[in-house]
């Protein structure tokens, strides 16, 4: 098990976190787009949009879940 000096503080696995929904939700937006074709989803102008919906509910449930759930997982697998 890891000890305190290892362990990310609560504010590391929120910044990390809200990093990684940023990098998640423009890949999710660009293939979704991509796949159906880019012009006929709207291009650009619905890129923005769907990014601009899909980024902070991503980070509301990194700021809802993660600080519970990444410590108890972290036991968890730790234990392994």
């Amino acid at each position: 098990m890891a000890n305190a000096l290892n362990a990310p503080s609560t504010k590391t696995i929120i910044l990390v976190g809200l990093a990684g929904c940023l990098l998640t939700s423009v890949a999710g937006v660009s293939g979704a787009m991509l796949m159906s074709g880019w012009e006929l989803s709207g291009g650009w102008s619905e890129w923005a949009r769907r990014l601009g919906l899909g980024y902070p509910c991503a980070c509301l449930v990194v700021l809802l879940v993660f600080p519970r759930l990444v410590p108890k997982m972290t036991r968890f697998l730790e234990q392994r």
